[in-house]
């Protein structure tokens, strides 16, 4: 059963990121709409354990293999890293929209990083606050839809 559910979630993740990869190559716009890197915050925010290490791993190891032209375990660490940054913030700070923008624009860097290394600063930084702003808008909009209300 537990073999099921990391298989279940990995494939969830990494479907994800096949979402991802299609809807920012197909759209030209000049910002991206990352759904994993809301899908990485959500989780880090409001549902990290230590049973969704092996998913993220598994769906990192996977966008490497199919999608990266990097070495192996690249992006699987940068996901990981996502999720650790996003939930030590919310963590350590008391939750707020402003805490929220803020997590999402740090974290849009780092999920971005080989991108900015290997290309000039200049050619991503064009789209990247508007990227924060669609993509805080859009996580601010799902932690507001998926709260509780008791």
């Amino acid at each position: 059963m537990k073999v099921l559910r990391v298989i279940s979630r990995s494939t969830f993740l990494f479907m994800l990121c096949i979402i991802e990869n299609y809807l920012n190559t197909f759209i030209s716009l000049d910002f991206g709409v990352y759904v994993f890197l809301i899908s990485l915050l959500y989780i880090g925010t409001e549902l990290f354990n230590q049973n969704l290490v092996i998913p993220i791993f598994l769906s990192g190891i996977l966008y490497d293999s199919f999608f990266s032209t990097y070495y192996l375990g690249l992006y699987t660490s940068i996901f990981l890293v996502v999720v650790v940054v996003s939930n030590f913030a919310v963590s350590r700070y008391s939750p707020s929209n402003f805490l929220y923008i803020v997590t999402v624009s740090l974290c849009l860097l780092i999920y971005k990083l080989p991108i900015i290394l290997e290309f000039d600063l200049n050619y991503w930084l064009t789209g990247y606050l508007t990227s924060v702003f669609v993509n805080s808008l859009i996580f601010l909009f799902l932690k507001r839809a998926l709260r509780n209300n008791v």
